[in-house]
């Protein structure tokens, strides 16, 4: 016996209880073992959770900073992986850029990294410039990815100039980017997701695209994403202040858009569930608008590993968070159990969300203050889609299904202020989403 509690993690009331029996009532000391191997048994270790941002710039594109400095942010600051998603690029190949002589950028670049790291030389035809090559992935991945600890993703923002942008991540070639009007938009995400499609299929990569920033210039309606019934990822968070993810007057939230999509799938069976990530966007690392550490993805995995990370993610085995930490998530078909793991003096507030079964679905045109239609907009739907079904402010809140609802997500909201940890502003408050379960 005592041989056998060495090598179990079990609470020592439970032991101190289990030796009460045994030299009590049992003597032989078999109920006592057939009650700590069955305690065991049944015991589910708690999940592991990787931190990671799935949207992220450098000098390869609109970004401010080296790659090499964005890296090395994201593990500084506690997170376990960062997909590189530059815009239409890979980090891959020769690309230079030029900068003045005396950018402050560069002259730190140079102070961390040495003369002998980084590629330069005087620009031929313009006097006090400099000409710095990029580095690819490849050549800086060494120097930031420790195993178990630290990850780099390849990854690809595709870009259309009407705003509609898909992430791709573990990318090993470039998935090419639609042409077309803004009338056209719905057209462009559509053949975007089959070619992220046809990249899946042809490499057995696992890599779904996810759609970015749907509010972003009003790019990405309620009604285009269920004409898309392939896509399974949006972001209902991201980081980047023109981004408009509470939506406005008149235009829906990506929380709203989120419920619709959710409802209208679930009810005609056209699409799979559709979930949330929260992801930075960063671009500015130096005290601008749009910085790092603001939204991110907790994924449940036991490896890190990209394919371990791209498969927790195709099974929805992960939350998005802007702050909120949770311990568990556990669903067994019909009740929906969270722990949230408490920071001090905070509150939460946990809404399960949902749509009953029969609730009308049909949308009208969104009108303005006059009655005109407003183009490209979200229609507008029943309230009773996406209503908060049940609240609670225990750190470990439950719901249990009843059968008539189609779906149920959570959103946790913590009294706690989200920080901008590269400017120190308040963003609002932190927040967690839980991906949407059907009952079983």
């Amino acid at each position: 016996m005592k041989k056998l509690f060495s090598h179990l993690i079990i609470n020592h009331k439970v032991i101190d209880f289990i030796y009460f029996l045994n030299t009590k009532f049992l003597r032989t000391g078999f109920l006592a073992l057939l009650i700590v191997i069955t305690l065991f048994s049944c015991s589910q270790p708690e999940p592991n959770w990787l931190k990671g941002n799935l949207h992220t710039h450098s000098f390869w594109s609109d970004g401010d900073d080296f790659p090499e400095s964005v890296a090395a942010w994201y593990k500084e600051n506690g997170y376990d992986f960062l997909a590189l998603t530059d815009h239409n690029v890979i980090l891959e190949g020769e690309r230079w850029r030029n900068f003045p002589k005396d950018h402050p950028t560069l002259l730190k670049y140079i102070e961390n990294y040495g003369d002998d790291w980084v590629d330069m030389h005087l620009h031929e035809e313009e006097e006090g410039v400099k000409r710095v090559r990029l580095k690819t992935l490849e050549e800086f991945r060494s120097m930031y990815e420790e195993p178990g600890k630290y990850l780099l993703i390849m990854g690809n923002e595709i870009t259309n100039h009407h705003a509609v942008h898909l992430l791709a991540f573990d990318q090993h070639s470039l998935i090419p980017t639609v042409q077309g009007t803004a009338d056209e938009r719905e057209k462009i995400f559509r053949e975007t997701v089959k070619n992220v499609k046809a990249y899946r299929e042809e490499t057995g990569i696992n890599a779904h695209p996810v759609l970015a920033h749907p509010n972003f210039g009003w790019a990405i309606t309620a009604e285009m994403i269920l004409n898309v019934p392939d896509l399974r990822y949006f972001e209902v968070y991201n980081g980047h202040p023109a981004v408009n993810n509470a939506g406005d007057e008149y235009r829906a939230s990506t929380d709203r858009i989120w419920d619709i999509v959710l409802t209208k799938r679930l009810t005609t069976g056209n699409g799979e569930l559709l979930y949330a990530m929260a992801t930075d966007d960063a671009h500015n690392y130096h005290g601008g608008s749009s910085g790092p550490g603001r939204g991110w993805v907790m994924v449940q995995s036991d490896e890190l590993a990209t394919h371990a990370i791209l498969d927790a993610i195709d099974r929805g085995d992960f939350y998005a968070s802007t702050g909120v930490t949770l311990k568990n998530i556990q669903f067994n078909g019909k009740n929906l159990k969270i722990e949230i793991e408490p920071q001090d003096g905070a509150t939460y507030t946990t809404e399960f969300i949902g749509t009953l079964r029969g609730v009308d679905t049909t949308g009208v045109p969104t009108l303005d203050s006059e009655g005109n239609k407003i183009k490209n907009t979200t229609k507008t739907y029943s309230e009773e889609i996406g209503k908060v079904l049940a609240t609670s402010q225990s750190l470990t809140p439950s719901y249990r299904f009843t059968g008539d609802e189609l779906y149920v997500r959570v959103r946790i909201t913590s009294s706690g202020d989200q920080i901008d940890p590269n400017t120190g502003n308040i963003l609002g408050k932190q927040k967690a989403w839980v991906q949407p379960q059907i009952k079983k």
